[in-house]
């Protein structure tokens, strides 16, 4: 798109006198408007950038600070660039009251700034996205730290960050993240994508074991305040009943979700410890639906390439 609008403003310095070629004095001279435009262009968006960082690196600093962001933004984005008229956006606010008060709401909107901070950290620097995974880890961390206080907010933390009215506002365009979960309860994006890939090395070991508990951890947590059907608690016993989703995630994802853990930590050198509790994994988990893949792929695990050739044979 950029180079397109870049196009069309050098058309635009161009006098037409005639329909003679251009010459090559001609064509440097286009080249030279050219770089000149996109430099001017490239300065404009950078700076837009550089407002927004410090907004948003100023409006983490409390919930309070995070709703003052986004009422801001909203009355921008969805108002005054509409060409709406203030009583719309004063009407929208009224309206609005009651969430805009609700503590819940205004943390979620303050994970949801950071998460999208990280995300713009991610964008300038491709080449070292792998260094911000103890940063995702602690704003994952952070989250479910406090998962019960944000019950409800699922929508929020769900909502991939380069859509929110903080970017809109900005007018940041388009955020170029490939490989990078867009938003806080992307758990499996975050970590299949950010923090469990530099752990997967015999001397991490201990820390790539860790990172997959806390993904497990997260993932019950998800289902449990995070999920469209909400658990009611019991009057006898004070505990949360079983939702049909919490139910689903012990027989189903848990199961599933402890042994791809045991498969990373055998393919990160792991073999013999991760070997056995593999086979405790299947005896245990016998009658999963997926216990005749963990077979299978277990057992091509443990059978040289030489011997399989053989079997095939």
């Amino acid at each position: 798109m950029l180079h397109k609008l870049l196009f069309v403003a050098l058309l635009s310095c161009i006098t037409v006198a005639s329909a003679d070629p251009l010459t090559h004095a001609d064509l440097e001279e286009l080249r030279e408007r050219l770089k000149a435009i996109k430099e001017g262009a490239l300065e404009h968006l950078d700076t837009r950038y550089k407002s927004a960082v410090d907004d948003y690196r100023a409006a983490l600093q409390s919930d309070d600070a995070a709703l003052n962001l986004f009422v801001k933004c909203v009355e921008k984005a969805d108002f005054t660039d509409q060409q709406k008229k203030s009583q719309e956006f004063r009407d929208w606010k009224r309206r609005e009251e009651g969430r805009l008060k609700r503590p819940e709401f205004k943390d979620a909107l303050r994970h949801q700034l950071n998460w999208l901070s990280l995300a713009m950290r991610a964008t300038a620097r491709p080449d070292d996205r792998h260094k911000l995974a103890p940063d995702v880890l602690d704003a994952l961390n952070s989250i479910f730290a406090n998962a019960k206080q944000l019950e409800g907010q699922q929508r929020l933390l769900s909502e991939p960050v380069t859509g929110t009215v903080f970017v809109r506002a900005y007018e940041l365009g388009e955020l170029k993240l490939k490989q990078w979960p867009l938003s806080p309860l992307d758990l499996e994006g975050a970590f299949d994508q950010v923090i469990l890939p530099p752990l997967r090395k015999p001397q991490s070991i201990a820390s790539l074991a860790e990172a997959w508990d806390k993904r497990i951890q997260m993932e019950a947590s998800k289902v449990e305040f995070f999920s469209a059907e909400r658990p009611e608690e019991n009057a006898l016993s004070k505990k949360v009943d079983s939702t049909p989703a919490m139910v689903k995630f012990r027989e189903e994802t848990l199961p599933d979700l402890k042994w791809k853990k045991e498969l990373d930590l055998y393919k990160s050198g792991d073999q013999r410890a991760a070997a056995l509790r593999m086979l405790a994994h299947i005896k245990q988990y016998l009658t999963h639906n997926k216990a005749n893949d963990w077979i299978d792929e277990f057992h091509s695990l443990v059978t040289p390439e030489e011997k399989a050739e053989d079997e095939v044979k």
